[in-house]
């Protein structure tokens, strides 16, 4: 049997070996635990807002990629077919420019061109005598005073329509002959513009075909700028433009010059150049112009509940300047606006035409 004295003293030691953090201790592991959560947290926020700024810049990105992909498309097949000036609703010419305002631009351009719409089927027979054409595979839509094309080389107006024979304002000349699958492709008025920021919602590129209304179908572009290199003499060589260099082709050969431009390793200021206006044979069927400098400015887009008239959305985050200058407009840097500036010089496909 253990003695008393020896049973008491263990209970003591035991009492001993069981006994808690002390008060000083707890706050001590509490401000260990606060500082390792702080640092954590300050990890993940960073970490959060790095993947926000990539995801903006992101969509910034490709959506001045899609727009400039889809202006391009529709001007590089301006005036396919060479239709007559005013055939297509919407459009008097092949090329219908608008500049924005005479010298230094305070907003987006817009443009409108004849272009192609789309393929409406293929030649069932072959097309070699009279007015009247059955097509293959025709699309539903087809109707009188739609204005069609066969390889560029014969344009005509539809004036019936009859299951999938389309009687045409004008018969094919001997000896010419469109063979059985030719592709007849329907032209189209296409129209540009930009949603300024006090309409619902901002900063949209639409485009109209036709005579109808603009559709959305690129959100976050501020503006689109074109200048135009054209050849008014017919010479097959584009003409040179006061403040350019003569006999060379350059970035103030493309007009209005009047705004800066970089040509190689030179740069030029805005001023150079001093063409503002447009010349009257750039709006004309056929029109002049030989090249179009496309150049397309994107934005970040605002939250969805943000993304109306007016909205003075930005990122706090974003403290670095977003000052843009596309062709003869400045747009000034906006405190947590990012921006992205997209050039490219598109050749008409068509202008040997001319």
């Amino acid at each position: 049997m253990r003695p008393v004295r020896e049973a008491v003293h263990m209970t003591a030691t035991n009492r001993a070996s069981e006994r808690g953090f002390t008060f000083v201790e707890l706050v001590i592991s509490l401000f260990i635990f606060s500082v390792v959560s702080m640092a954590a947290f300050a990890v993940l926020s960073s970490t959060q807002q790095t993947a926000v700024m990539n995801d903006q810049t992101v969509q910034v990105q490709r959506n001045v990629r899609l727009a400039m992909d889809l202006i391009a498309r529709d001007i590089r097949m301006t005036g396919y077919g060479n239709p007559a000036a005013g055939s297509i609703g919407g459009c008097a010419n092949h090329l219908n420019a608008t500049d924005q305002a005479v010298g230094a631009d305070t907003g987006p351009d817009s443009i409108s061109v004849m272009t192609v719409d789309q393929q409406i089927g293929t030649l069932q027979n072959a097309f070699t005598t009279g007015n009247s054409i059955t097509v293959s595979n025709l699309v539903s839509g087809v109707a009188a005073n739609d204005v069609i094309s066969m390889d560029g080389a014969f344009t005509a107006t539809v004036n019936g329509v009859a299951g999938s024979v389309l009687t045409l304002s004008q018969g094919v000349q001997a000896p010419v002959v469109f063979p059985v699958g030719m592709p007849i492709m329907r032209l189209t008025c296409v129209t540009y513009t930009v949603t300024g920021i006090g309409v619902t919602p901002p900063f949209q590129l639409l485009r109209a075909v036709g005579a109808g209304a603009g559709v959305a179908i690129v959100d976050g572009i501020e503006s689109i700028q074109f200048a135009y290199a054209v050849d008014a003499n017919a010479d097959g060589q584009i003409d040179d433009q006061a403040g350019g260099l003569a006999n060379t082709v350059d970035c103030l050969d493309f007009v209005p010059n009047n705004g800066a431009c970089t040509n190689g390793t030179t740069a030029y200021a805005a001023g150079t150049g001093t063409v503002t206006t447009l010349p009257a044979t750039v709006n004309a069927t056929p029109t002049s112009v030989r090249q179009v400098r496309i150049t397309v400015v994107g934005r970040a887009i605002p939250p969805a509940a943000a993304n109306v008239a007016n909205n003075t959305w930005s990122d706090p985050t974003f403290t670095s300047s977003s000052a843009v200058t596309a062709e003869d407009q400045v747009i000034a840097s906006a405190t947590g606006i990012r921006r992205r500036a997209l050039t490219r010089i598109v050749s008409l496909r068509d202008a040997s035409q001319s």
